[in-house]
């Protein structure tokens, strides 16, 4: 059965695309180094799981270390990098880092210097250390920190800093920064000239302190840290946002946005990334005004209320057209989804004498829900199943399961 749970993060700030009233200024930007829990370097973590079995691309390894030990194939910037993880105490991590080390070759680790672990209760950190993530013809090196959880099975890498400064917006001072999460050296928005939008774990991110309390909040209502977008909202006042290539710099400048209406014609939850920031919207008839531009719809679920004034809620599995649509300034977007919904099922391959049936109801516009419902707070049991031939007869019964 799918399950999906459903993120609800209100944007703090938000934003769109028209023209020009005011020019705000730029301002300066300075690399900063994220603490171990920062929540905007952590949201471009990308993680491996290991294998205690040394990999056939790994040649050598250094002399002397123990044999409890895992191999890790690390994600990061546009490359994969080979790790070994000694399960010492403290435990050392060591990275193929090719080309810091004259006559190096890929997969040699025999004279990688350790990176000894910071361990901090289940988790463990590693480094800085530089890595070249850069290809022939661009020479970009990155400071890359490494973590390691669930016991050590699985390591995850992601930039060891930000771009950050002050921006002067409206009379008052806001802490602003920018990441390059994928580690590609450049500062660029989550919505390329050619219109695709990159994925939301891939895209550089941007971090505005609306609240101007010192930090950064990620998730729930009021999240400060978005993808890279082309303008943003601070104090319902709307400004476009331009970052230098190599994030010295940022731009803001103040304008009006035109407003489009968006109709998806059931009542519902919405959260979508457009090139003005997160929406997230909620309302009894699922019609809102938004601002125009183009939208990635990232969760969605459908609610009802009954008689007793209880809400009844199902959470998308997937959001079917709204994965990518455009909203019109002065225009109404209709994309209908929701009721009436048609169950799905579709059978797994036979295993160990068993068959899995995963379940899940389609709305009206092909987008798919958990078949678990959600009374108030609290989920409802699993749904029974019985299995009939042709004629009616009950070939097996049971209790499905959540998972």
């Amino acid at each position: 059965m799918r399950l999906f749970l459903v993120v609800f993060a209100a944007a703090a700030f938000l934003a769109v695309g028209s023209t020009a009233v005011l020019a705000q200024g730029e301002f300066p930007l300075k690399y900063a180094v994220g603490e171990e829990n920062d929540p905007l370097t952590n949201s471009g973590m990308s993680y491996s799981g290991g294998t205690a079995e040394q990999p056939p691309d790994i040649k050598a390894v250094p002399q002397g270390i123990s044999g409890n030990r895992r191999y890790f194939a690390v994600p990061v910037g546009n490359k994969r990098l080979w790790a070994l993880l000694e399960l010492s105490s403290p435990p050392k991590l060591y990275v193929d880092v090719v080309g810091t080390s004259v006559g190096r070759v890929a997969g040699d680790l025999s004279a990688v210097a350790p990176l000894v672990g910071k361990v901090n209760g289940s988790q463990c950190s590693y480094g800085p250390i530089d890595v070249p993530l850069g290809d022939e013809k661009t020479a970009i090196t990155a400071k890359v920190l490494f973590m390691s959880v669930g016991n050590n099975q699985i390591l995850g890498g992601r930039a060891a800093g930000y771009m950050a400064g002050e921006a002067k917006l409206g009379g008052q001072t806001y802490r602003v920064a920018v990441l390059d999460k994928n580690l590609d050296g450049r500062y660029e928005s989550a919505f390329g000239a050619d219109g695709k939008i990159v994925p939301w774990w891939r895209a550089d991110a941007i971090a505005i302190d609306a609240g101007q309390d010192g930090k950064f909040s990620r998730g729930g209502d009021g999240s400060e840290i978005m993808p890279l977008v082309k303008a943003v909202r601070v104090k319902d006042v709307y400004y476009r946002v331009q970052v230098a290539p190599d994030g010295s710099s940022i731009k803001f400048e103040k304008y009006e946005p035109k407003m489009g209406t968006l109709d998806i014609g059931a009542a519902a939850s919405l959260m979508a990334l457009s090139e003005t920031g997160i929406h997230s919207l909620s309302g009894s008839d699922g019609k809102w005004q938004v601002p125009e531009g183009k939208y990635s719809g990232e969760s969605l679920s459908i609610t009802k209320t009954d008689a007793d004034g209880k809400e009844w809620r199902l959470g998308a599995a997937s959001v079917g057209p709204l994965e990518n649509f455009e909203v019109r300034g002065g225009q109404t977007t209709a994309i209908k989804i929701g009721p009436p919904l048609t169950l799905k099922v579709e059978a797994g391959q036979p295993e160990s004498g068993q068959i899995s049936l995963d379940l899940a109801l389609a709305g009206k516009g092909g987008e798919t829900y958990s078949v678990g419902l959600r009374k108030g707070t609290s989920s409802l049991p699993p749904p029974k199943v019985k299995v009939l031939d042709a004629s009616g007869k009950v070939l097996a019964e049971g209790n499905s399961e959540y998972g």
